[in-house]
Order: C-alpha cells, then sequence, then structure tokens
C-alpha cells in the first residue's frame, strides 16, 4: 500500500487527542512557551499541517527548540544531524500541470522529514526567546485586538461570537483565572470572527456538511494557538473545548485530510488578523 501522508499526520494527531481526552497528555498547541515552529536555514515559520506535526514531534520527545530543518539543510548550517535520530513528518504540496492539458494546475501533499536543533552536533545557537508569561496584556493583546476592528462586547457568562450581529461577546477578564486564558479565548473568538462574510468568507460546510459547526469549533481552537504562538504569548483551552474533543476524533477519523482544512484555515485566519495591524495603523 503506498503512503499516505494526510493518513499519516492524522493519526498522530488522533494519537494526542486520544490521549489529551484520557487525561494522559496536554495538547501540543497549548503551549506555556515558544513560537511557532521555524525553519532553521531559512527563519519562516512553518504553516499549517506542519505547525501541528511539529508540535506533537516536540512534545513526544521534549524538545523546547522551535528550530528545525531537513537533514541536508542542517548540512547547509554546518550542522550534522546525530546518528540514530528520529526525524518528524513535514508536508510540502508540489504542483503539477493538469493530466488533461486544461488550463489549471493540482498540488498533491508530499512527505519531507525534518530534525529538531537539539537532535543535532554544530547547531548554531538560537537566538534569546520570547518570555512566556512576562507581558502587558494591555499594551501587548488588547492592542492587537483593538486594532482588528472587531466590536467586543465584556461582560455575561460566555465567550461566542454572534454572526448576525457580527460582534463578539466575552465575560470580563476577571472572570479568567490567567490573563493568557483570557487572552487565548479572545483569539478563540477573533478566529471565529475573520471567518465571516466580506473576511475571509469561510464555508467548511462543503467537506464537513453535518459536521461543519464542530470543525469551525476546531479551526478557531487551532487558530488561537497559532496566534498565541506568532504573540510569544502562552496558550490555553477554550473553555468550550472539552466538549469537542469527541466529534473532532470522530471528524478525523472519517476525513484524513480534515484536519489538513482545518490547521490551513486556522493559519489563513492569524495571517488575516495579522495583515490587519499594519492597514488599521496606517488608517488611524
Amino acid at each position: 500500500m503506498a503512503f499516505d501522508v494526510h493518513q499519516a499526520v492524522t493519526d498522530k494527531i488522533i494519537a494526542t487527542m486520544e490521549a489529551g481526552e484520557a487525561g494522559q497528555w496536554t495538547y501540543p498547541w497549548h503551549r506555556t512557551g515558544g513560537g511557532l515552529p521555524r525553519n532553521a536555514l531559512t527563519g519562516r515559520p512553518y504553516r499549517g499541517i506542519n505547525v501541528l506535526s511539529l508540535w506533537v514531534g516536540a512534545q513526544a520527545s521534549g524538545y523546547s527548540d522551535d528550530r528545525w530543518a531537513t537533514y541536508r539543510q542542517w548540512a547547509e548550517l554546518g550542522a550534522q544531524v546525530r546518528k540514530g535520530e528520529r526525524s518528524t513528518l513535514v508536508v510540502f504540496f508540489k504542483e503539477y500541470e493538469d493530466a488533461y492539458g486544461e488550463d489549471r494546475k493540482r498540488f498533491v501533499a508530499r512527505a519531507s522529514y525534518a530534525f529538531n536543533a537539539a537532535q543535532c552536533e554544530g547547531a548554531p545557537e538560537a537566538g534569546e526567546p520570547l518570555p512566556a508569561s512576562e507581558w502587558n496584556l494591555s499594551a501587548v493583546f488588547d492592542g492587537f485586538v483593538e486594532r482588528t476592528g472587531a466590536i467586543v462586547i465584556p461582560g455575561g457568562d460566555m465567550a461566542c461570537y454572534l454572526p448576525a450581529q457580527d460582534l463578539i461577546r466575552i465575560p470580563s477578564r476577571t472572570r479568567f483565572p490567567t490573563a493568557h486564558g483570557y487572552a487565548s479565548t479572545m483569539g478563540h473568538e477573533l478566529t471565529h470572527w475573520s471567518g465571516a462574510k466580506g473576511r475571509l468568507d469561510r464555508d467548511l460546510t462543503g467537506r464537513f456538511k453535518s459536521r461543519a459547526y464542530a470543525a469551525e469549533e476546531l479551526v478557531a481552537e487551532l487558530g488561537s494557538a497559532f496566534l498565541m504562538a506568532e504573540l510569544g504569548l502562552e496558550a490555553e483551552p477554550h473553555p468550550t473545548r472539552a466538549s469537542y474533543i469527541r466529534s473532532w476524533i470522530k471528524l478525523l477519523r472519517s476525513d484524513p485530510k480534515a484536519i489538513f482544512t482545518a490547521a490551513s484555515a486556522a493559519s489563513r485566519a492569524v495571517g488575516y488578523l495579522t495583515a490587519l495591524q499594519s492597514r488599521m495603523a496606517e488608517a488611524a
């Protein structure tokens, strides 16, 4: 049987969800430090499904370094992957011409393999990591939220995005045990907000149909985690996360490409929210 890159990645993600549901493991995207995994050679952060795959690999092996690269890329940097080290699967999409000669292209997922800096001899020294806990909520995060232009109504007992009114409701931050919990929840709702018509027009009903609601919650869960990592903040579970775990596992088991779709949508949401920062600053 041919190697199925979608199934291989999905199986690893499902394993983390099942372990988390059993209380045996913290999900790797609920991070207490560090940022997005990035390529050691290019400096660019990984996106979409590769963020999840590398976070899973880092947690399983206890790596705290966010730098990853292929065997050849580490060699270009003058480093040597130690003998016997096991790689972590990453995915790239190869472009092909349409087989029937039509003027369109298709992209096929292909496997590549990355090693963490901790697996190498002679890896360059890492820069100073962003502090995970010492940050000023008002200066760092409130400004980010304000520059999105989203309407946020504080108060009440639950956090939610209301599409009909195009606004976010969120309890007072004093109701949250930690500042990071507040920020993670806001990031979750902002991810929902980004998918509205006129923004990213996110529509998961085509692939997920009756499972669309749970799938959108997974997009928001991942979007919050990706956003927190990009801002150097801790990511904490959304209050409703536990009610969706079983439906997420069922979704991923039935469709090996579902986690790819959700992770890609989450990355696009974060890119959209981040791009708004400069646009709103220029308009001010």
